[in-house]
């Protein structure tokens, strides 16, 4: 007699069953080794077959093994450079089959390839995602052994289980990502028939180009751990927090562009100090927090400024007879003290800032944080792919392998590699790159090669006296409509740029001691 079981005591038996293989191929490093042996390094101008030319000898284990000597930090992360510093990383795998003694597989059967790369944020993995031509940056790896290729994915699970998956993907709705997958390539026949092994490789990415096209996560600054928000409010300027009245400088004066209040030194005292201090603030306004826009938060700042009322002019029994509130003014006066135009309209500088207490201070601190959230939305770019030097990130391979006939072929990964992070582009240990500075004596032979389009503006500021332009005063220049094309030597600009980076290296040096390290010099013979 049969027994038929009831749907859902089918799908418990079948979660509690283990995950079905419908493959006995195995990708593992190259020569059999563990995950941390899967990246190799080369120098090699033609890297790819200096490797493989690695493996043609009898020798090819230590071969790869001195290959797989890499930096690695302090805290044992591997530590790749950038292709800047001419240091090239391939990863190498073999395919086997799962049976003892491991023997290789046959190419024929191994229907496409590829390598994924996967950044680790917050103890799981995320995969760079795109969703047809769209990039949709790292997005978190749902299914770990999934198929990058949407068209071709199923559920990890067989069965009953399977079947589930799928259902409740249907219900979730949305197009799934694409993970993106660089390529795998297999090593040529003659080679795997030589040393027995059927070997794959591809290139680990260190740099690239692209760009989440994803709109950047806002920032909640107002939510910023106890630490971090407090710096951020420190750096406010006080007019931003609950104050005390404070007599503002140069009071009942016209404002003038001439009193360059950015230039005063920060250590400045008495009334320039606070015309400095002053200056500050109104920088933070238009340029840091851009209070003066219009997005919601500066909205609301200066709802809030705007319930600060400043006296203009005074009787003599003390009684405010003029006044303007602190938003409208401060909005026409940072195009003057921090843009320099002209004071039109002749605004003229408040007499006092009044009491500020608790509660609207600590409105203006939050509404000022606020806008920096929206201002971290609008001028941060989109993420690149390598974002930040901290990041760990590994690759990891996968082959299609064909089973029985019609059955179709079933997606086999290998482990991941050891995590590694990329360096930025000034930390590497590459090869130098020599440049060839010319002979004095060859300068009257170094014709023009590289020309500037120079507008009549830009011209005749250069063309003025550079003594008063340096003291910050109008440098006169013949005032002359004309464009100008002005063709230099680029080696004699090398040479120039050469020359003062000494200049400067030297003088710094006095404050870092650093040129027993950034600037290393030896004698050489003459060059033939």
């Amino acid at each position: 007699m049969t027994t038929t079981l009831h749907p859902a005591a089918r799908r418990r038996l079948a979660e509690r069953m283990p995950p079905v293989h419908d493959h006995d191929v195995v990708i593992r490093p190259l020569g059999g080794h563990g995950a941390r042996e899967a990246i190799v390094g080369a120098t090699e101008q033609e890297f790819i077959d200096a490797v493989l030319a690695d493996l043609e000898k009898t020798n090819w284990r230590q071969a790869l093994a001195s290959r797989r000597v890499l930096r690695r930090g302090s805290d044992n992360v591997l530590e790749l450079t950038q292709p800047i510093h001419r240091r090239f990383y391939l990863v190498l795998y073999e395919a086997v089959c799962r049976r003892p003694g491991g023997p290789r597989v046959d190419p024929r059967r191994l229907d496409g390839m590829g390598l994924v790369l996967r950044r680790r944020e917050e103890g799981r993995w995320s995969g760079w995602m795109h969703e047809g031509p769209a990039k949709k940056g790292w997005q978190p790896i749902l299914e770990d052994e999934a198929d990058p290729d949407v068209t071709r994915r199923g559920s990890v699970r067989g069965g009953a289980a399977g079947h589930l998956d799928k259902l409740i993907a249907r219900r979730r709705g949305g197009a799934p990502l694409a993970e993106q997958v660089l390529p795998l390539f297999a090593a040529p026949v003659d080679l795997c028939t030589k040393i027995g092994r059927t070997v794959l490789y591809g290139l680990v990415p260190v740099s690239s180009g692209e760009r989440s096209e994803e709109a950047v996560k806002p920032r909640d600054y107002n939510g910023l751990p106890a630490t971090e928000k407090a710096e951020m409010v420190r750096h406010l300027s006080g007019f931003l927090k609950p104050r005390p009245r404070i007599d503002l400088p140069r009071k009942q004066q016209a404002l003038s562009p001439a009193w360059a209040p950015l230039q005063i030194p920060a250590g400045a005292t008495g009334e320039e100090g606070q015309l400095g201090g002053f200056g500050t603030f109104l920088h933070q306004l238009m340029v840091e927090l851009d209070a003066f826009g219009t997005g919601p938060a500066a909205r609301e700042l200066m709802r809030l400024l705007r319930t600060i009322v400043l006296p203009v002019a005074k009787n003599s029994r003390g009684q405010t007879t003029a006044s303007v509130n602190a938003a409208d003014f401060l909005a026409a006066a940072a195009p003057i003290l921090v843009t320099g135009d002209a004071n039109a309209r002749g605004i003229v500088m408040p007499i006092e800032w009044p009491d500020v207490g608790n509660a609207l201070g600590n409105q203006l601190t939050a509404a000022a944080l606020s806008c920096l959230s929206e201002r971290y939305a609008a001028v941060v770019p989109q993420a690149p792919k390598f974002d930040g030097n901290s990041r760990q990130y590994a690759v990891r391979a996968f082959v299609r392998a064909r089973g029985a006939e019609e059955c179709p072929a079933r997606i086999v990964w290998s482990d991941y590699s050891d995590q590694f992070r990329v360096l930025p582009w000034w930390d590497g240990d590459g090869p130098a790159t020599k440049i060839s500075l010319p002979s004095i004596s060859d300068f009257k032979r170094m014709k023009p090669n590289v020309s500037f389009e120079v507008p009549p503006s830009l011209s005749n500021l250069l063309g003025g006296d550079m003594k008063k332009l340096k003291e910050g005063q109008d440098g006169g220049g013949p005032q002359l409509d004309i464009f100008w094309l002005c063709s230099f030597s680029l080696p004699i600009i090398t040479l120039c740029a050469f020359i003062v980076l000494n200049i400067f290296l030297t003088l710094f040096n006095i404050l870092f001691f650093w040129m027993a390290f950034i600037k290393i010099c030896i004698p050489i013979p003459r060059p033939k």
